[in-house]
């Protein structure tokens, strides 16, 4: 079910442009429109849910085994060295987006000005 205030639910129906780079019936993955590093994509189901907690069991392991195939698609084409799989949940997670769990796909290449503090 889609709602009028969610960011994602308007790129499903077309409402907001996005630059997509797979969708099927269950899910879509764009680029993210503040990239971390070139190639980087927002996966997110098309099933409104405000939470990963509220996610279906068996759409979470779908999310997830895309996330990996997309991933790995993709450092073949940009020949990068590696990825990050990141969700963030909650606002404290500096999640954004208040509604539909997402999943950013980042591609990571050695040298790259991207950090992660491994406190």
């Amino acid at each position: 079910m889609l709602k009028d205030d969610c960011v994602f639910c308007k790129i499903i129906k077309g409402d907001i442009p996005s630059k997509k780079y797979y969708e099927d019936d269950n899910f879509l993955a764009i680029y993210d429109i503040n990239p971390i590093s070139e190639g980087h994509l927002v996966l997110f189901s098309k099933n409104h849910t405000t939470n990963v907690s509220e996610m279906p069991e068996e759409e979470w392991q779908k999310m997830m085994s895309l996330a990996r195939r997309l991933a790995e698609q993709e450092m073949k084409e940009l020949q990068a060295d590696g990825y990050h799989l990141l969700i963030n949940q909650g606002e404290a997670a500096q999640s954004l987006v208040a509604h539909r769990p997402h999943l950013h796909i980042i591609p990571r290449r050695f040298g790259d000005s991207f950090k992660i503090d491994p406190r």
